[in-house]
């Protein structure tokens, strides 16, 4: 994987845009503002938009109803998520324990895998779940020491809300690693299960969009791709990105208006 950045390259306004979700198109799922009107000056100049998500609590079914909430229409085909990542490393039949949610749980049903509470494990599949509980951080523990592969569906230390940044999934997988003495192979943006799943729906990116450039603005130079940072996430005014971005707007809108008035669209 090609990590080097080619600093200062504007996203081009055509090819495909890979777009975060959480802090970018909604907060807590919750539309930003304007952001539906962004999308939709993207698709009138011909730009494929394909979301990419880390977040693998939710269902694509409810990923779709969040972004009709947002004025933006989808088809599942559009969507992207670390929850499916981490279903592809695993096999068709694999006694999975999962302390994750309804995204993670729905992606490694339709890989085939058997989800399991008790008895011989697999693979622990650790995703973001308001469900992490002593006992489950033991059991998950207990099953990776005795041989499962441990999966984390990202290592996202936080997550962005209206009210501010919350635990991510990744403050949840460290808890496991600890206590099972061992490291987790990570699925979503920047990894490559994620980058194998955007190569083959999408093809070549033109631009990765996000919030958080330790995830977007790595996968995009893994991609080749210029990195847009927007602030409306985890990255605040003030703060020093890194690896740097090519442009940094407040938030989706503000970046595509400020693209289509530099080329006097």
């Amino acid at each position: 994987m090609n990590d080097e950045r080619r600093a200062g390259r504007n996203p081009e306004l055509a090819g495909t845009w890979l777009v975060d979700l959480d802090g970018v198109v909604w907060l807590a799922g919750e539309p930003i503002d304007r952001v539906g009107e962004a999308v939709a000056r993207l698709r009138e100049r011909g730009v494929r938009v394909v979301f990419a998500t880390n977040n693998s609590a939710p269902t694509v079914d409810e990923l779709v109803a969040r972004m009709r909430r947002a004025e933006i229409a989808v088809t599942p085909a559009d969507l992207l998520t670390s929850a499916q990542a981490a279903a592809s490393l695993v096999s068709r039949g694999d006694r999975v324990l999962a302390l994750a949610d309804g995204g993670a749980r729905e992606a490694l049903v339709e890989r085939g895998a058997e989800l399991v509470e008790n008895g011989p494990v697999d693979a622990v599949v650790v995703g973001w779940t308001h469900e992490f509980t002593f006992d489950r951080l033991a059991q998950a523990a207990t099953a990776v020491r005795e041989g499962a592969r441990l999966i984390g569906t990202n290592e996202d230390p936080t997550h962005p809300t209206p009210r501010g940044l919350l635990p991510g999934a990744g403050a949840l997988l460290v808890s496991v690693e600890a206590a099972s003495g061992q490291q987790a192979e990570v699925a979503g943006k920047p990894h490559r299960p994620m980058i194998e799943l955007v190569t083959a729906r999408c093809g070549e990116v033109a631009a990765v969009v996000g919030d958080r450039p330790s995830t977007d603005g790595l996968l995009a130079g893994r991609l080749g791709a210029p990195f847009a940072l927007v602030l409306s996430g985890v990255t605040a005014p003030g703060d020093r990105p890194d690896p740097a971005p090519d442009v940094v707007a407040g938030d989706l809108f503000e970046l595509v208006a400020q693209l289509t008035d530099a080329k006097g669209a």
